[in-house]
């Protein structure tokens, strides 16, 4: 259901960029449906679960019937000479030369063998769709890291365009207080240097305006990538960047069974368990049947146009059974080897899970100084508007210097845009926290 889902958005983002080909819009689920559809990773994950089917295709083959046909036409142009007892003929004490057969021979028949029972050939094919499931969970492993990037590409592109939006905005103030400033010079109530600060001010946030831009472009860029778009397609994003949301950090619990780096040790276990019951069912006995069947015609020499008139069929079925006896130790050494196998996995699963703890503890650090660093700026926010409202006030009373009112928008400026950057750390920390959890 979930890659239905996905193919949907992604059909809906495509027919999108169709009927939109000057702008490509997209929120970020659309964004991610796309990446799944595009990203090489993805595709190449696919075709490895493909592959891993035709193995078990593979397999499956050696136990259905193995049907073969032949046919052959021979010309015996010197037929073999035997000699037989010279009693057969009267002739006792001799050996009378005979010639048994005739020239022009045609066969045709088939031929059926069937494996009955081989212990091996069955566990293999277990172990062969054991290795599908690897396959489908590496593929849902590169999903996650692909949805990973893409969130935080996008959400870059956002943050970005935010600052963008708020230097903007920034600018506009000033450029009205410069406006206002050029008047109370031209009154009389303020001085050039008043405005030429100002102006100076003004010309400074335009080039951090243009710089910034220049880095939303190549934010884009990156998301476009990552979803396999080119790069060049203008692009506007639909979703906005979650607000301040708050987890209750001491309420969340870990289960190292639900990240898929588990989830793959676990069944590289399962393999290595099938792989070592496999080597030892091969002490056991291997049954084949087999069946033929066919018919011959004959011709005399002179008379190779007789072939066809008569046709003698023969057939017959078997029972064949291998018995292993002696092997020099190869699946002795087999099955020590998978046994090492189980043990090295089993310690790697406890480290894993020793790493994966640490993991956890270090998202969940990362987002408590996330969320403690946003609630730090949003005080640092309130606090510099304020302090710039009371500068204006006083500015435009003439009891303030412009140095104040260029310091106080400065400050609003850089605290506005710390603010924004605090609720793009914490969301990438939230998604961080989310993938060690093991719910990205």
């Amino acid at each position: 259901m979930r890659y239905i889902l996905s193919f949907t958005l992604a059909l809906t983002a495509l027919f999108g960029v169709a009927q939109q080909t000057q702008k490509l819009s997209l929120s970020i689920d659309e964004a991610i449906a796309l990446a799944k559809a595009n990203h090489v990773a993805l595709k190449n994950a696919q075709l490895d679960i493909d592959f891993a089917n035709s193995q078990v295709n593979e397999i499956k083959s050696q136990g259905l019937p193995q049907l073969n046909g032949n046919a052959s036409f021979a010309h015996t142009y010197q037929i073999p000479t035997q000699l037989i007892p010279g009693d057969f003929v009267g002739q006792p004490g001799t050996f009378i030369p005979v010639q048994f057969g005739v020239p022009f021979n045609v066969n045709a028949g088939i031929g059926v063998r069937q494996l009955l029972f081989d212990g091996t050939f069955f566990l293999g094919l277990k172990a062969a769709s054991e290795f599908v499931n690897i396959s489908k969970l590496s593929a849902s492993s590169s999903e996650i890291d692909v949805k990973e990037s893409v969130i935080k590409a996008y959400y870059m592109a956002l943050i970005s365009e935010e600052n963008i939006l708020q230097l903007e905005s920034s600018w506009e103030n000033i450029q009205k207080v410069k406006d206002e400033t050029q008047a109370m010079y031209q009154e009389g109530f303020a001085e050039k240097l008043d405005v030429d600060r100002i102006t100076l001010s003004a010309a400074n946030l335009e080039l951090s305006i243009s710089q910034l831009k220049n880095q939303a472009k190549l934010a884009k860029q990156l998301l476009l990538t990552s979803i396999g778009v080119d790069l060049n397609q203008e692009l506007a994003l639909t979703s906005t960047l979650p607000n301040e949301n708050s987890l209750e950090l001491k309420t969340v619990t870990f289960d190292p069974n639900n990240r898929i780096e588990m989830k793959l040790l676990d069944q590289q276990q399962s393999l290595n368990e099938l792989n070592l019951k496999r080597y030892k069912v091969g002490y056991l006995p291997s049954l084949f049947g087999n069946f033929s069947y066919g018919t011959n015609t004959f011709a005399t020499k002179g008379q190779v146009g007789d072939l066809g008139n008569d046709w003698y069929t023969y057939g017959s079925y078997s029972l064949g059974l291998s018995l292993p006896i002696f092997d020099g130790f190869y699946k002795k050494a087999k099955i020590d080897q998978a046994e090492i196998e189980i043990t090295k996995t089993e310690n790697t699963k406890k480290q894993a899970t020793l790493g994966m703890n640490l993991q956890v503890s270090q998202a969940k650090t990362n987002y408590a100084n996330a969320l403690k660093g946003l609630e730090i700026q949003k005080k640092s926010q309130a606090l510099a508007e304020s302090i710039f409202s009371t500068t204006s006030i006083k500015f435009k009373e003439g009891l303030g210097s412009s140095f104040e009112m260029i310091n106080a928008e400065n400050d609003l400026t850089q605290a506005k845009t710390n603010y924004l950057n605090a609720l793009y750390n914490l969301n990438v920390a939230k998604i961080d926290f989310d993938k060690a959890l093991g719910n990205l």
